[in-house]
């Protein structure tokens, strides 16, 4: 049968086996020394969802296509439970989201492992099953599930969508094989046949790292042409749908084309975009180098490189990418036509390490290149003889670029880099974490500017002077409270709470200096918040927070005054923040989103009626006591931080017993992938105290923050206010 299109991309294609062509796959031996020096080859890649964005050559990434973890079980469920919304089926015919069925245990084949069956299994659990133990992504096997039979979506389901699930044993020339009837034996068969075309690549007529000449239609009238196959999950697509879209097919990615259109893979293109992003890893080229490197070049000079076939090394496929230079700073780099936004975010990844056991270091940087200043975020790397996962993300600030580039940079002179499974990918950039302008006076003054009429101001560069950086600001007056500040606009909500710190130093150590840090809130009747300070002869950090109490606020304004006269103070590493903590003040008696995040303890919140203490801020406090050393309150923070960010947890802390002190731990957390932690020990009395820790996230793969409070007293109750993570 000839695939057809729909009004949706979901055309219900029956696959067809292409007879395997005798082979002998040749391996390649990695040799650490002497690689071959070759021009780097470059090609545009695909960027948005249109016909002329589709690259027959490299259709889905082979990192995303063996993505076997992509969907757990339950996501997979409420994924189908989504999609088939619409669906009523009946109960003979349920919905795929309803559909449930017994699965028996297949023994470990060279393609798949053992699956172990099971009395009820639902299609989530195959689906997410089957991938596991045969390696392919779930979400592969839902878009061929809607590709070829349309049963995800589908409202009437029938016999035949589920007896020939993903068409597999059925030929267009002939009628299906009642061997692979059934929805599980589809769904395992397909997963095993892909494996199959992987681990016996060569003995198909579709492979990757060649040329192709791919058919139309199954009408050889239609014609053909060639196609240059990037990749292996590429020519697996081929090899079970052997046609391409033809012009007209790609002119209506939602529709028909003509009598010689075909649609199976480019509906699975546009599904997969459709429902879980760019399958194709960003637009990279041979992102994990199945039998080329075309799209790859050469940066700041020439550098030893080779493609080598060793599936045993490789950490994705079969292939794998060896460079090596004499020249520190040499790179590795490919260029993705695909534009980018203000606000959006480029997430680059790639697995290295070294041939041998001795560390080779580098860097791993993204750029976003064109359309204004060019952008760029790097990630360092060690990496020994394990395969290692750098990760870098790029938030675009500035102004839109057309052009991202992932670039490797090797400054080990001496040993091997291998280099394997790439990937891009594009999403949304975090809030700013920081709204100053120029917060480290790095050559500029940018936003800062005089507030309560004019003062000196100027910038220096001296490493040795700064807190951070090379650079740091300094000012003087002779008229007494005239300020340094930034206006910034806000989009506040009532009940946020926001902080500015910056550190302080005198230029002169032999002087005093005193000041006042205030911030803030303007728009309808402006108001603020302060604090006194004083300079000395090292750094020290200054802070105030503002609440905002008004919904007509648009403006915050952070403002430093200068309160003596003719004595010169430094400034340096500004941030101006909003509190990510929910209920850091208890108001309300509100716990939302706090827990125990270590052992038992108990939590409560009360006022100063109920219990003859005033709060340190607003009416209410937090309360909690354990019995075990060690035990932990805590709260965690959906973020997606970047490298370099500095985020600081503070709170106000006292003892419930005046007679007595609690001792405990203020700990924040930089969660997912590589640990960042920062800790300090506290003592709380009679009186409220602040205790805060400062961390700078020096990776770039964290999801979330943990503010957490390690409890070391059992015999007092720790009193909580004013908490914030900024």
């Amino acid at each position: 049968m000839t695939d057809r299109a729909t009004t949706k991309p979901s055309a219900r294609t029956r696959p067809r086996l292409i007879s395997r062509i005798a082979a002998i796959a040749v391996a390649l031996c990695l040799t650490v020394a002497g690689l071959t020096v070759v021009d780097g080859l470059s090609a545009p890649a695909a960027s948005a969802l249109s016909g002329s964005s589709f690259n027959p050559g490299f259709i889905i990434s082979d990192a995303t296509f063996f993505n076997a973890s992509a969907l757990t079980a339950a996501q997979a469920q409420t994924f189908l439970s989504s999609r088939g919304s619409s669906c009523t089926g009946s109960a003979s015919v349920p919905c795929l989201k309803n559909y449930t069925q017994a699965t028996p245990t297949r023994a470990a084949t060279s393609y798949c492992q053992t699956y172990t069956g099971a009395s009820s299994e639902t299609a989530a659990q195959i689906v997410t099953h089957v991938g596991a133990v045969c390696g392919i992504n779930p979400q592969v096997l839902l878009v061929m599930l809607e590709k070829e039979q349309g049963l995800v979506t589908t409202s009437s389901p029938t016999s035949y969508m589920y007896r020939s699930a993903l068409g597999f044993g059925c030929p267009d020339t002939a009628a299906c094989d009642t061997t692979y009837y059934g929805f599980f034996n589809q769904v395992y068969a397909a997963a095993a046949q892909f494996q199959s075309y992987t681990k016996n690549s060569s003995s198909w007529s579709y492979q990757p790292g060649r040329t192709n000449n791919i058919l139309y239609n199954p009408s050889t009238s239609c014609g053909s042409s060639p196609v240059y196959i990037q990749n292996q999950a590429t020519a697996n697509l081929y090899i079970y749908t052997p046609y391409q879209p033809n012009a007209a097919a790609l002119a209506n990615l939602y529709g028909s084309g003509d009598a010689c259109s075909a649609y199976g893979n480019r509906n699975f293109w546009v599904l997969f975009n459709t429902w879980f992003g760019d399958p194709t890893g960003g637009g990279l080229q041979n992102a994990s180098f199945e039998g080329s490197f075309a799209g790859w070049t050469q940066q700041n000079g020439p550098a030893n490189w080779q493609n080598i076939q060793n599936p045993s090394l490789a950490e994705d496929g079969s292939w794998l990418f060896a460079t090596n230079t004499t020249v520190a700073g040499r790179s590795n780099s490919q260029d993705v036509q695909r534009t980018v936004n203000v606000g959006d975010q480029v997430t680059a990844t790639i697995w290295l390490r070294s041939s041998g056991t001795a560390p080779f270091s580098g860097a791993v940087a993204a750029w976003a290149l064109g359309g204004g200043t060019n952008e760029t975020a790097s990630t360092a790397y060690t990496v020994t003889g394990a395969w290692q996962k750098i990760t870098v993300k790029l938030p675009i600030r500035q102004s839109s670029h057309p052009v991202i580039r992932l670039e490797v940079y090797m400054y080990s002179t001496s040993g091997t880099l291998l280099m394997d499974n790439a990937a891009l990918a594009y999403g949304q950039a975090p809030p700013l974490k920081n709204m100053l302008s120029s917060p480290g006076f790095e050559g500029q003054l940018g936003g800062w500017v005089p507030g309560n009429g004019d003062l000196n101001r100027a910038v220096f560069q001296d490493s040795t002077v700064a807190h951070s950086g090379s650079w740091f600001g300094a000012s003087n007056t002779q008229v007494a409270n005239r300020s340094l500040a930034q206006t910034i606009p806000v989009q506040a909500t009532v009940g946020d709470r926001y902080s500015f710190s910056i550190w302080v130093k005198l230029a002169n150590p032999k002087e005093s200096f005193s000041g006042t840090l205030a911030l803030w809130a303007l728009g309808g009747s402006p108001y603020n918040n302060s604090t006194t300070f004083t300079a000395g002869a090292t750094w020290s950090k200054v802070t105030v927070t503002t609440d905002i109490t008004s919904s007509a606020v648009s403006l915050l304004k952070p403002e430093i005054y200068i309160g003596t006269t003719n004595v010169t103070v430094l400034f340096d590493d500004g941030s101006l923040s909003r509190n990510l903590l929910t209920a850091g003040s208890f108001e309300g008696g509100s716990l939302l989103n706090w827990g125990v995040g270590n052992g038992t303890i108990n939590q409560a919140t009360f006022t100063q009626q109920q219990t003859g203490i005033p709060p340190q801020n607003g009416t209410w406090f937090g309360a909690t006591n354990t019995t075990a050393k060690g035990g932990s309150f805590a709260q965690t923070i959906t973020r997606d931080t970047i490298a370099g960010d500095t985020y600081t947890a503070e709170m106000w802390v006292r003892s419930a017993d005046p007679n007595k002190t609690f001792k405990g731990t203020l700990a924040l957390w930089g969660l997912g992938g590589t640990t960042d932690v920062g800790t300090v020990d506290f003592t709380a009395g009679s009186g409220w105290s602040r205790v805060a820790v400062d961390v700078t996230m020096s990776h770039p793969d964290h999801t979330s923050l943990k503010f957490e409070i390690y409890e070391n007293s059992t015999d007092d109750t720790l009193l909580v206010d004013g908490a914030q993570v900024y």
